[in-house]
């Protein structure tokens, strides 16, 4: 029969045995489980992610630096990363296109204000105040112009 005492140094073994280790993303799945090489041996393993808060988790990229803890049973969990990370450089840079597409309507909307794009060609304007500011020529072309 198992007591408390062997249970409390089964854990105490085990914690014992357990490693925090440094590596690298190799992978992240579609599945978003994240694949390390730790540094030494170079195993690969698939790791977890620790998520810390509610908020949207950092975002990682093969080639991240990272420490995991590698429990003795169990699967291995991926801390935080070491160091910069080339996410946060791809979060910076804008693209030169940016496509969003939608079946129905598409809405940008700030505080009072937004943009909406219907499917039947439609395009709402709707603010507090409208500005319109050109440099060059500021044309309005249509069928019909309607002004007031």
């Amino acid at each position: 029969m198992t007591t408390p005492d062997d249970l409390m140094m089964q854990q105490i073994e085990g914690a014992a045995t357990a490693q925090l280790r440094r590596g690298e993303i190799v992978e992240i799945t579609e599945s978003d489980t994240i694949i390390v090489m730790l540094e030494g041996d170079g195993a690969l393993v698939r790791c977890d992610l620790l998520a810390t808060t509610e908020t949207a988790a950092p975002i990682m990229v093969p080639g991240d630096r990272v420490l995991t803890w590698v429990p003795s049973d169990g699967a291995p969990v991926v801390i935080g990363r070491i160091g910069p990370t080339r996410g946060a450089a791809l979060r910076e840079q804008a693209p030169e296109t940016l496509t969003l597409e939608a079946t129905q309507s598409l809405t940008l909307r700030v505080g009072e204000g937004s943009i909406t794009i219907r499917e039947d060609g439609k395009i709402l304007i709707r603010g507090r105040d409208l500005v319109s500011h050109a440099q060059r020529m500021n044309r309005i072309k249509g069928g019909a112009v309607s002004i007031n």
